[in-house]
This record gives structure tokens, sequence and C-alpha cells, in this order.
């Protein structure tokens, strides 16, 4: 599967533009993203996150996408920029959550900021779990499973070794899943996990 570049409107556009500007202004003493990142940040980190928009399903009264390990709110700023009104970004570190809060009132975005690991997340109401640049694909499915409503799904972007990652989270996990590939680098691919199953370890 794949899609095209994701247009913005001339003002989520302008709004996104606010966003770069106060997140360089926290980069200087917070580290939100890799500094190496900074010069290529609409397409290393904007774009990177907005082509996540389609593939969410639609919003659910009293379910939430959750965005976790947000950071510097990617995906989950874009994303409600983008017109989503359902995104909790979860991050546990509480300097980043002062930046996700200042984000929120400025940019004037419907989102909850919650200073919280992951796993403390509330069980079986998530209609989404999403994670960039979080932790291995086998951890992120462990816990995410807890999070997810019966029909919920977890969207993972993954880099060059998403292929290695997802055949050692298989040995532990039964798994029906899709791949998008990414449309800002040729060797990265977006797993979205429909169903996962663990499997029985053998004594």
């Amino acid at each position: 599967m794949e899609y095209s570049t994701p247009a913005f409107s001339e003002d989520t556009r302008a709004t996104l533009d606010l966003y770069v500007k106060l997140l360089k202004t926290w980069q200087k003493n917070i580290n939100l993203i890799g500094n190496s990142t900074l010069e290529h940040i609409w397409e290393r980190h904007i774009i990177d996150s907005a082509q996540l928009f389609k593939l969410l399903p639609k919003e659910v009264k009293g379910s939430f996408v959750y965005d976790v390990g947000s950071g510097g709110g990617f995906p989950g700023v874009v994303l409600s920029l983008m017109g989503r009104q359902d995104i909790v970004l979860c991050e546990a570190n509480k300097k980043k959550c002062l930046f996700l809060e200042e984000a929120r009132q400025k940019l004037g975005i419907n989102v909850i900021v919650d200073n919280i690991r992951a796993e403390k997340l509330p069980i079986s109401n998530g209609n989404t779990v999403l994670a960039r640049a979080v932790a291995p694909l086998k951890k992120l499915i462990k816990i995410s499973l807890p999070m997810l409503n019966n029909n919920g799904i977890a969207i993972f972007p993954k880099g060059k070794n998403w292929k290695t990652e997802l055949n050692f989270a298989q040995k532990y996990f039964y798994i029906e899943y899709d791949l998008v590939k990414s449309i800002t680098s040729s060797d990265s691919y977006i797993i979205i996990i429909k169903k996962a199953e663990k499997k029985i370890e053998k004594k």
C-alpha cells in the first residue's frame, strides 16, 4: 500500500509553521528531536507524521488515539492540527510534557497531555495506539495490546530494520498486519497491527 504526500490547508500550514518555531525554541534547552534532523524537520517529522492521518480509523466517542512516547509531539500534535479531536499525548518526561502543554495552548488544539508511562494507561479504551521512534516492535505490541479495544489497531512507523523487528516480534506473537510504504523514506514502512495474540511459551 502507498499514499501520496499529505496536502495541508493554508491555515494548517501556518499553524504548523508556528509549531516548528516553538519546537526549535524549546529544542535549545530540551532534546525534543535529534539535532541532526532540525534542518529537515518538515520531511523527517511533519510529513512523516502527517502520512499517518489517512490510516487512522474513524473517531469513536469515548475512545482515544494514544500517542505513546509523544516527545516533541510527533505524530500526535501534527494529526491534531489536521483535524483529529481524540488524541492523547502520552509522555513520561515532565519537561517534554511542559512543551506539549504549551504547544496545546498556543496552537489551540484539542488534545490531552498526559504525563504518564504507557504501561499505566487505561485498559481497553484505545481506538488506536501510535508510537514513532519509541521502542522495538515486540515491546510496542506488548505495551499496546492491553490499551486497545476489540476493534482497535496499532500504527507503528518503522525504519530500514522494520523486517528484522517484525520477524523477531512474530516469534512471540501471532500478528495480523498490513504494511504501508513510507512516503519519506524508501527503506521505511508503516506497520499496522490489526490483531496480535501472545504465543504460549514452550517449557
